[in-house]
């Protein structure tokens, strides 16, 4: 598993909106519509967007991500 700094780093290298949409899905709580309103996107950005980003943190983290 990562360690803290690991994941931070990782998370800094995530495009702006992209981290928002992941930490105000897994933090927060919202829903994907709520995020995009929130954001200003529809629901399916949203979507995609946490798609790519959970993708992206697999592959900086490594295997152990998931």
């Amino acid at each position: 598993m990562s360690s803290d700094p690991d994941l931070w780093i990782a998370l800094a290298q995530l495009e702006p909106q992209q981290r928002a949409a992941l930490l105000l899905s897994t933090l927060e709580g919202y829903t994907h519509p709520e995020i995009g309103q929130i954001l200003g996107v529809p629901a399916g950005t949203v979507s995609s967007w946490l798609s790519r980003t959970k993708e992206r943190l697999r592959v900086l983290l490594g295997d152990d991500a998931q």
